[in-house]
């Protein structure tokens, strides 16, 4: 197999060889410059006991540094305990109506028209009421599209023309 370079192949590849010899010369030099002595260095404490023990403050002035360390979470400043909430409001629960047997039989909207045929599951029988009429004791709030709204004594009910049960 015959190794084809190109020149400029060969210049770069002269190029890499020369840093690497360059960084391995600086290298050796390095470890061969280093003095086993200069590892050793003589540490020589020149404090004066008189001196420092004269300037200290006495142990009972870090009192509160030392009942409060700097990261306990004991050293945080007070926060007061939210106060508490206000009792709970017990509602009553609504009234569950009954179903009074009421089925919608038909509804009929004419400009200012508004009627709906509402009949009983017990009775075949059936008649139209216009808004505001009153049919086994139930008056008839509103009509929609959709439906009638029935209302006595407070307790209301909405009857669908074509309900989804």
């Amino acid at each position: 197999m015959k190794w084809r370079i190109t020149p400029l192949g060969a210049i770069g590849l002269f190029i890499l060889v020369a840093i690497n010899a360059g960084l391995l010369i600086v290298l050796v030099t390095e470890i061969a410059s280093v003095d086993p002595a200069a590892d050793k260095i003589d540490w020589n404490v020149s404090i004066s006991s008189a001196g420092a023990v004269a300037d200290r403050n006495p142990i009972g002035a870090y009192q509160q540094i030392l009942v409060r360390p700097v990261f306990f979470r004991s050293r945080e400043p007070f926060v007061p305990a939210p106060p508490p909430p206000p009792p709970a409001v017990k509602l009553m629960p609504p009234r569950v109506a009954a179903d009074p047997g009421l089925v919608l039989g038909g509804i009929m909207i004419k400009n200012d028209i508004r009627k709906a045929y509402v009949l009983s599951k017990t009775n075949s029988g059936g008649v139209w009421i216009s808004e505001g009429g009153d049919f086994m004791g139930w008056e008839l709030k509103s009509v929609n599209g959709s439906g009638a709204k029935l209302e006595r004594q407070g307790q209301s009910i909405d009857l669908q023309l074509y309900p989804k049960e």
